[in-house]
């Protein structure tokens, strides 16, 4: 078809050279009957990408790292004339590795794909049809055009989750953690009350609180009183800059702190602590969450959360963790060791009850070069995944 495309150009070429030359009509003639197909073709390509016409659907939008799900792709014909060799572009969860697509449609028809993509790494990916390159019924012209400038044309998002594994509890953290929280010692309600009174009953109280044993001894309406344990403050901190890592390394990367700052957060909730997740960024949204039931927000912040600035976790962690009251536990998770940084996790070591860097590490990384850390009151350790987290608590 190259062949055929280059041949005709030259055709146009000699017929110009040959009419100039010999002043005959017939090359003129000839010469013009070529443009003007060459225009039709062009009107013909505008025309399919103007109107171009898909559906796509996500069978789901949500999907865990590891997992997969589909696209249904519909691309549609109602012109009149065949959409022959059209060469679609589907983009996927994977940027370097789309799926491509043939595709040849009578007038009138439809055709219908099913692509499965793969989510290998946490992040927010536009997928969907993007760019199309479209030969025309003649074969003379072959043009490229990016849906995504269409304002009908719509990419589907997909949200690739970090995975939550569930880590091992420290014995001294969670021991410690139960004595300040009074875990196993108070009978807490749905509400995170704890009972520790009666009284006489006001008009107003609900009748769920009356306490029917005190109320039939005394042979009038008490109800019980609670006490709202005072808060105890975990952070969980994540260094977001760029770290000098490119490609497929950069995203296995950013898997390892998502993972583990999930599993850390999830697990800090569970024990009873109020979880902070800070990035990098002093002007970042913290996520704040008071119990399990919070989790979700905290683990949508980490599906979407870029890696991408130029920041300085040490100022966000004096930023940030200087304003959480009660503060008693804080997780770092950097690969970064200067003066600065380690400056700040002595501070907060003196601060808080328990403070822990957590070191990521690429399989075949330097390890060896975290080994000699020593950081005044706060507990190192290096990690190639968050399946280690629970050798190193």
């Amino acid at each position: 078809m190259k062949r055929y495309r280059v041949a005709y150009y030259l055709s146009m070429t000699f017929l110009l050279i040959a009419g100039l030359g010999t002043g005959i009509w017939l090359f003129y003639f000839l010469l013009t009957t070529m443009i003007l197909l060459l225009l039709v073709a062009l009107t013909l390509n505008l025309w399919t990408f103007f109107s171009f016409s898909c559906k796509q659907k996500l069978s789901t939008a949500r999907v865990v790292k590891g997992g997969s799900c589909t696209l249904n792709l519909t691309i549609c014909n109602n012109k009149p004339f065949s959409i022959v060799r059209m060469h679609a572009v589907v983009e996927t969860a994977s940027p370097e590795s789309p799926s491509r697509l043939h595709v040849n449609l009578a007038p009138k028809s439809n055709a219908v794909y099913d692509i499965a993509i793969g989510c290998a790494h946490r992040g927010v990916y536009e997928v969907g049809l993007s760019t199309i390159e479209l030969t025309d019924i003649f074969g003379i012209l072959r043009m490229r055009f990016d849906l995504r400038r269409l304002p009908q044309h719509k990419m589907r998002q997909l949200v690739v989750y970090p995975r939550l594994l569930q880590i091992a509890a420290s014995p001294a953290l969670m021991s410690e953690g139960a004595k300040q929280e009074g875990v196993g010692m108070q009978r807490l309600t749905e509400d995170g009350e704890s009972f520790y009174d009666t009284r006489q009953y006001r008009f107003g109280d609900p009748l769920k609180r009356v306490h029917r044993i005190i109320s039939a001894r005394k042979r009038e309406l008490h109800v019980k009183r609670y006490d709202i344990p005072a808060e105890t403050s975990a952070v969980v901190a994540m260094d977001t800059r760029e770290n000098g890592l490119v490609g497929e390394d950069r995203l296995r990367y950013n898997d390892i702190v998502c993972e583990c700052a999930a599993a850390l957060a999830h697990y800090l909730l569970r024990s009873g602590y109020s979880a902070t997740l800070i990035g990098s960024e002093i002007s970042e949204a913290v996520v704040e969450g008071k119990g399990v039931q919070d989790f979700p927000k905290l683990y949508d912040y980490l599906a979407v959360m870029p890696f991408d600035a130029d920041a300085d976790i040490a100022a966000a962690l004096c930023h940030d963790a200087g304003r959480a009251q009660d503060l008693r536990v804080v997780y770092v998770i950097s690969s970064r060791m200067d003066q600065a940084f380690t400056e700040t996790l002595s501070a907060l070591g003196q601060s808080a009850d328990y403070v822990k860097l957590v070191v990521p590490v690429l399989n075949g990384g330097a390890a060896h070069s975290f080994s000699g850390v020593s950081i005044a009151g706060v507990s190192v350790s290096v990690v190639t995944s968050v399946e280690e987290l629970s050798f190193h608590m």
